[in-house]
């Protein structure tokens, strides 16, 4: 056996020495002693109270609270409602079975649910001199002012308050308890929106959205920035009405008459330009002269009334 030989035998034997000790004193040491860990678990009998329809819920109908009711379950899912005072008042998107919970994606949401009854979201068109300087934002309170020029139907130009106490559901891009993103900080500590504002969302009453229609195409609006607690109105009830473009039927009853009245119908009937603009203008007016004109005369001349649009002309023949 050679030198080298020898000199890896030795190695090994070392090595196979050291690797025994090693195992040895391994096997002798005391294990630490093991930590037990308690999964965190639901407590047996534990319910939670959850929200579901107690009858059906139809598609588009208010819910009210004898239509739902509570059932205690095991477990919660996400999107339901632990409390019926939650959904109470909202409006179903789909038909929802009895017995089903209502879930969040089951009704309706956005805008809509911000309107009282009766109301109506309208656009009106904006800039910086009608929004107050783009000072407006959603949820304001705001006063409808226009202003109609002289013209073929109005004999004195005119401006007047259209409609007290709106509310602005949108401005611009934002919207009424939505977070302002498109709002930047200035060096004073402000927020300006980012974007000219081009339309504003009112609340409207159903039986005016003719009027700011009108006023819109007609003339020109301004909006007026109001404090929130300044709950002034102005009393419509005190003014002549302005005439209907549809006339009632002939032979309605009572009941039908007091139909009437109410903001739908109201708004299905129209209104009437010229009267809602002031009236019969001063210069179209019978207007007593001092010189007297034979009965001949006057009937002698003939007139035919030209309606173009919005515009109306008396032409003689």
């Amino acid at each position: 056996m050679n030198k080298l030989t020898k000199i890896i035998a030795v190695i090994l034997v070392l090595l196979a020495v050291t690797l025994a000790a090693l195992a040895w004193w391994m096997g002798h040491q005391t294990p630490p002693p093991a930590v037990e860990i308690k999964a965190a678990s639901t407590p047996k009998g534990a319910e939670y109270a959850v929200v579901a329809a107690a009858k059906k819920l139809e598609k588009g109908k208010q819910i009210t609270a004898d239509s739902v009711k509570l059932v205690m379950l095991p477990m919660t899912a996400n999107g339901t409602y632990a409390n019926a005072a939650d959904v109470i008042g909202k409006v179903p998107a789909v038909e929802i079975g009895p017995d089903t919970l209502v879930t969040e994606e089951q009704l309706v949401r956005g805008l809509a649910l911000k309107l009282a009854e009766g109301e109506r979201a309208v656009a009106i068109p904006v800039d910086e001199v009608v929004g107050v300087g783009n000072r407006i934002a959603a949820g304001d309170y705001v006063d409808v002012f226009f202003t109609l020029k002289k013209g073929n139907d109005i004999d004195v130009g005119q401006s007047r308050l259209l409609a007290s106490r709106r509310l602005v559901l949108t401005y611009g891009t934002t919207t009424m308890g939505e977070a302002q993103e498109n709002q930047s900080p200035m060096a004073n500590g402000q927020t300006t929106q980012s974007s000219q504002a081009r339309t504003a969302v009112l609340a409207t009453p159903i039986d005016q959205v003719n009027q700011l229609l009108l006023a819109a195409q007609n003339g020109k609006l301004t909006l007026v920035l109001r404090h929130p607690g300044d709950t002034g109105v102005a009393d419509m009830t005190l003014f002549p009405e302005p005439k209907n473009v549809l006339r009632e039927r002939n032979g309605l009853s009572k009941e039908d008459k007091e139909d009437m009245k109410t903001g739908d119908n109201q708004a299905y009937a129209g209104i009437d330009f010229s009267s809602w603009a002031g009236g019969v203008s001063p210069t179209r007016a019978s207007v007593p002269s001092s010189t007297s004109v034979p009965k001949t005369q006057s009937r002698s001349s003939n007139t035919l009334e030209v309606i173009k649009g919005t515009q109306r002309e008396n032409v003689s023949f």
